[in-house]
Formats: C-alpha cells, structure tokens, sequence
C-alpha cells in the first residue's frame, strides 16, 4: 500500500489524484500497510498550543474552544496541513454559478483561519463542519458545481440563526487538502505540500468523529448524474456502497448528538430550509444510523467497495477502532433522541453498551424515538453486563412504544443490580408495578 495513495480509494476516490505510474519527488514508501506514523493523528503538548496573545483573540472564547474540543483540531489548523472552507463563502460561490477548485487555486478569503474559528465558537459546539461525499469524476469531485449548489443549500439553512452558529469552516477535501495541481500535465505537490498533505490524513478520524464537529453527508448524486456517463476508471458506486463514505458516516455515528450527523440526501426539492427544519429532515428514517462495535463495522466493511480495496481495509478497520476507543472512552452523555430509531437499532446500541465501551457515560437520551419492548428489553439485558454503564446516572427513555414487557425487562435487570450509579429513570410509564417497586427500592427518581 502507498501511504500517499490513501485518498485514492471510495469516497476519497481520486480525491488527490494518483497516476498509474511514480511521478518525480519522494518516492512513496512501500509498506504491507501505513504505519501508525503515517496514520496516526498528531499530538503537540499543550504548552505547545498558541495562546490568546499569539492568536489575536479573547481569553474566553480560547477557553471555551478547548473545552469543546478544539485543540485536537489545532495541530493541523495551525500548520495549514488542513484549511477549513468559510461556509458563506461556499454560499456566495455557488451563488454566483460557481465550481471548486483545487486548495492552491482558491482565494485567501475562501478559507476561515484558526482565530476566526476560535472566535465564532458558541456554547453548543464547534463551528466546524466536515463534507462526507462520493467524487463524481475520477478528476474533479464536482466538475458541474452540482454538489456545490446542494452543499451551500444546507449551508445558508445552518446559517439562518446566527446566534447557534454566526460562522462555519467546512472540511471539503478537494479544497481543504493540498492536491496536485496539475498532475496529467506532471504539475505535482511540492515536497512540503506532501508533508503537510500526510499531517492532514491522520486528522481525518477526529474531524468526522469528534463530538463536536458536524458532519454532513451527501448520500445521493444530484440530479442528472449517472454512472454509465462516466469515464472509464471512474468510481461510479453509490455512497453507501463505498468504502471511505461508509468509514466517514460510521465515524459521525460514533458519539456525537443526533443534530450533528446530518444526511443531506434527505433534503427536499422546493423546501425554503432553516436551522431546525433542517436538521429534521436530515436525521429522521435512518438519517442517523446507531454506532457499530469495531467487529461489526469490519464485518460490514467487506461489502463496500474501494478502488484499492485489499489494502484500505485493513487501514480503516485501525482507523475505526482507534476512533471508536477514544470517543466511547472520553463519553460522559450520548444524545441519540428524536432519531427514529426503533427496535433494531436499539438491539445495536445495546451491543455497543454491554461491550463496556463507555465506562464513563452518565447521561443516556434514548427519548422520542419508536422503540418498543423488544428494543427496551435489549437495552436492559446490555445495561445488566458487568462493566457496562457503571457510572450512568441519567437514562431517558420516555416518548417511546415501550410498553408493559419492556417495563417488566428493565425492573428486573436493575433487580439484579444493574446501572449502579443510576439516580433518574424516565420511560413514559412511571406507574409501571415493577418499575416503581424496584425503583423505589434502589432510590431511583421514576419520571
């Protein structure tokens, strides 16, 4: 596998595009698989990080930055290996009937720079957001400007309420990651742009997983492309047949709140979006799947396709797991309500639950969704394994179809003692027989 081929492949398909043949410069390294240098995101001491005085910014919207996160993003922000796409920019652009350029070729004003970021961070989440989507050329990712428009649809839609979000960068790889510019015509990276190009893939895992980024995905083509149109060597899978879409979504299905996974090919023709009707459309009827256990996300990863398959997925299972491991480990609330979840992917969560990944969670929101009793007895048979929720305080289950059954399911589980730190239960049903006894019993609230 050649490290500088990982874009290559599914949804990062010729993402930065490499030729059949070695091009001039540092040869790449021939290796079975990257190794974790190559991959892995990277760290900088935190008195290495730039502070206030050097950013140009307040103290407190540095602080509230890095509460949220932020300083896992600012190694490769600060060393420019990643520059973020100004949303409204990407509104204007589009606007004006424009196409994406490679990064080298877009104007200083296209990009949001590390203080611009810092100083539009709110009290929710991170204003940055980053695009999951298949390339619909082997060349160009856009060459119409199609996904341009659709993009910047959403974009003005997040827009609208400027006291949630005033300002959005927005990771788009083609304009976000060196490229070379001009490589049929043998105009390549340079060795720095290589550097930096490297730096910028092992941040990847943080941008779609972390807690507080949003990502948007375009799961459908726009309208008028079709894969028989196509150029031979394109990749002309759909996006959740590919690789690296799958591995984006499964990374934004990890830990992060319903709201910041949004499935843009939900989006309706002729709707006049904003904010919150937005994010409705695009997280409803598997907008937002439940995370997977690293097994299952392997297992299901034999079924997509990548362009250069037997070597990227060995790569992305590490990569997945890795992300995985970190967000379930650091999770102290998980907010999977309003997702129209039923019984299924109850069932999943519950996997990911009794496996012990999150032994710090406190706060469970399940609330306002469609599970039923077979969904509710799957959560109590995983909340009933040692090690899996020790520290869960919090469980809302309420707005649900849990009926009688699943009551009596979970009176028993906590009978036997599970959720031990549990203080506050509510499942719609608060005059549940079973549920009132053995809540009443531990001293749990029953709302």
């Amino acid at each position: 596998c050649k490290v500088d081929r990982l874009l290559t492949m599914g949804c990062f398909s010729s993402r930065v595009e490499a030729p059949t043949e070695e091009l001039p410069g540092p040869p790449a390294v021939e290796l079975d698989a990257p190794t974790p240098a190559d991959t892995a995101a990277p760290t900088q001491p935190a008195d290495a990080l730039p502070s206030a005085t050097d950013l140009g910014v307040s103290e407190g919207k540095l602080e509230l930055w890095r509460k949220k996160g932020g300083g896992d993003l600012e190694p490769v922000l600060a060393s420019s290996a990643v520059a973020l796409l100004d949303a409204q920019w990407i509104i204007s652009h589009a606007e004006a009937g424009g196409v994406l350029t490679h990064r080298q070729a877009l104007p200083k004003e296209a990009f949001l720079s590390l203080a611009d970021l810092v100083e539009a961070t709110g009290k929710h989440d991170l204003p940055v957001a980053a695009l999951s989507y298949p390339w619909l050329t082997k060349d160009h990712p856009d060459p119409r400007g199609a996904n341009l428009a659709r993009v910047a649809r959403a974009l003005k839609a997040l827009l609208s309420r400027p006291d949630l979000i005033p300002r959005l960068g927005v990771f788009w790889d083609f304009g976000s990651l060196h490229q070379h510019p001009d490589p049929a015509n043998g105009v390549m990276r340079t060795e720095e742009q290589n550097a930096l190009f490297k730096q910028g893939l092992g941040c990847l895992g943080t941008l779609y997983s972390h807690p507080h980024t949003t990502v948007l995905r375009l799961t459908s083509f726009p309208d008028g492309h079709k894969a028989e149109d196509q150029t031979e060597g394109t990749n002309v899978a759909k996006y959740f047949d590919r690789g690296w879409c799958y591995t984006e979504q499964s990374w934004a299905g990890l830990t992060k709140a319903g709201y910041l996974s949004l499935d843009l090919g939900k989006m309706r023709a002729g709707v006049e979006y904003d904010c919150l009707s937005l994010i409705r459309d695009c997280t409803q009827e598997g907008g937002r799947r439940p995370p997977l256990l690293p097994s299952a996300f392997a297992a299901e990863l034999e079924t997509k396709s990548f362009t250069n398959g037997k070597d990227d997925k060995p790569l992305v299972k590490r990569l997945y797991e890795a992300a995985f491991e970190e967000q379930f480990g650091k999770a102290t609330e998980l907010h999977y309500n309003d997702l129209g979840w039923g019984d299924a992917e109850a069932a999943q969560l519950a996997e990911v639950l009794a496996s012990g990944a999150a032994p710090r969670l406190e706060t469970l929101g399940l609330h306002a969704n469609k599970i039923g009793d077979e969904g509710c007895k799957a959560l109590a048979a995983a909340l009933g394994k040692e090690g899996a929720a020790p520290r869960l305080e919090t469980l809302y289950l309420n707005r649900n179809k849990i009926g009688d059954e699943g009551c009596k399911a979970l009176a028993a589980a906590l009978k036997e003692g599970a959720a031990p730190s549990l203080k506050t239960l509510n499942v719609g049903n608060e005059k549940q027989p079973e549920l009132m006894a053995v809540c009443e019993e531990r001293g749990i609230d029953l709302e």
